[in-house]
């Protein structure tokens, strides 16, 4: 991946963090559990997290999961349906905004699950030695 792709998507986290009604980044950095500096690296595109992280980004952005791959290939995320609340109900510790997913969180569960397999298989693929090294079990081959 390369860094524009992680740039782009800082783009729309901060748009859509805006759209929300997030006075700050403290304010969303706050809602996820993050903080701040994982929130501002992931805003300014130095570094990527991890598929549990964007997954808890979607959810909060009220976008659809697997949104955030949509980003960094180059496509749009898909929204799902927000409620904005009346400013007359907030309370000032609220970031302003009620998101309410259609979304059930086994989608939500099995989309993470997909997305920690996916890793674990691409990173399985990229091991250059696995033919000339220990066997998977640890073990050394045994000559035949």
């Amino acid at each position: 991946m390369d860094g524009h792709a992680l740039e782009r998507l800082g783009h729309h986290i901060v748009s859509r963090r805006v759209e929300l009604g997030y006075r700050n980044r403290t304010d969303l950095a706050n809602s996820l559990q993050f903080t701040v500096r994982t929130l501002s690296d992931i805003e300014n595109g130095v570094r990527k997290a991890s598929p549990g992280t964007y997954a808890m980004l979607e959810n909060n952005l009220a976008w659809a999961p697997g949104s955030i791959d949509t980003i960094l290939a180059g496509g749009e995320p898909k929204e799902l349906v927000m409620n904005q609340r009346q400013a007359s109900d907030r309370t000032p510790s609220d970031s302003g905004t009620e998101v309410v997913s259609r979304t059930s969180t086994e989608e939500l569960l099995l989309e993470l699950r997909r997305r920690i397999i996916r890793t674990r298989d691409r990173r399985h693929d990229t091991w250059d030695d696995w033919d000339d090294g220990l066997e998977p079990r640890g073990y050394w081959p045994e000559e035949g």
